[in-house]
């Protein structure tokens, strides 16, 4: 059994319920989970490997989950660790591969993680007036973000799956 973190960075809460599910996954399978906001004090030292995403608005990951990786990268690149990133929303990005976010590439080379996976996100839009986005992200997402859920749950499972067969040999691979 591995002690994982899954730390998330939300806006309006969409990437909170991926975490959720990610740690639900793991979970099942017998792992010790924290599934915590990157906002929220973490020792990531106290894990043996960490899944860490973020919301993805205009191409870019949230400030606080790239600080989060910024701040910790030492312990990141120093267990295993995943990204993920939450975002793309509407019919039309369904038609095309997702991207990766601007930010990938540097967390990338700061972290070395095992993976990142793109998922689609969702946004209702009810919760955008009591959210922190910015007067301007609030127009942005009400009059030209399309609303609905098109976050696979099936792809989000069986990735957090593929994190599972991985962890029983995390253990052994974690330096202390």
């Amino acid at each position: 059994m591995a002690r994982v973190l899954v730390a998330y960075a939300t806006r309006l809460g969409a990437t909170r319920e991926i975490a959720r599910r990610i740690g639900e996954v793991l979970r099942a399978v017998d792992h010790e989970v924290a599934v915590q906001s990157v906002d929220e004090a973490v020792d990531v030292a106290a894990f043996d490997a960490v899944v860490v995403g973020s919301g993805v608005f205009a191409g870019h990951w949230h400030r606080p989950a790239l600080e989060f990786v910024r701040r910790n990268r030492r312990e990141l690149a120093d267990r295993p660790t995943w990204l993920f990133s939450s975002g793309p929303v509407g019919s039309i990005a369904l038609d095309h591969a997702p991207k990766d976010p601007a930010d990938v590439p540097e967390l990338q080379q700061l972290v070395n993680p095992r993976g990142h996976r793109v998922f689609f996100g969702a946004l209702d839009r009810s919760m955008v007036d009591g959210s922190d986005l910015s007067r301007f992200e609030r127009i942005i997402a009400k009059r030209f973000v399309p609303e609905g859920d098109w976050r696979d749950w099936e792809a989000i499972e069986s990735w957090a799956r593929e994190i599972a067969t991985q962890l029983p040999r995390v253990r052994e691979t974690v330096r202390t």
